[in-house]
């Protein structure tokens, strides 16, 4: 009696990665992308150049000192200030286009809380920066 034949074909390659790079590559052609970074790279050397050329030790210096401070931010906090920052931008449009208001309502204003808490963070900002800056 013979022996049965075994055979299992061969496993289909994994083609996953190659289609998830096509796809890649025909999103980023669609975009636009794919010709503006294939400029870069042709483009690298010349860019390298002109970047080395404008930056100096005291700039790169300037840039790690201002990142050092942005380093100890609470990224709670930032949100918070951020929002505020895109109210007042909305806040001080409409109050732009309106009329502008009088001296007695300006000082009615002092007596709304969070104006007077604005008003505090400000000044204490500015004396804080006032506070770096070189005495004469």
């Amino acid at each position: 009696m013979s022996r049965p034949l075994s055979y299992a074909p061969p496993p289909r390659p994994d083609t996953g990665p190659q289609d998830d790079v096509d796809a890649l590559v025909s999103a980023l052609h669609d975009s636009g992308l794919l010709r503006a970074m294939a400029g870069g790279a042709r483009a690298y050397p010349q860019l390298l150049t002109t970047v080395l050329r404008s930056v100096d030790a005291r700039t790169v210096r300037s840039v790690l000192e201002l990142a050092g401070g942005l380093r100890d931010l609470d990224p709670d906090e930032s949100a918070r200030v951020a929002g505020g920052i895109r109210r007042a931008r909305t806040d001080a449009a409409r109050a732009a286009a309106a009329a502008p208001e009088g001296p007695l309502k300006l000082l009615r204003r002092l007596r709304d809380p969070d104006t007077r808490r604005g008003l505090a963070a400000a000044l204490a900002a500015l004396a804080a920066i006032g506070g770096s800056l070189p005495r004469e």
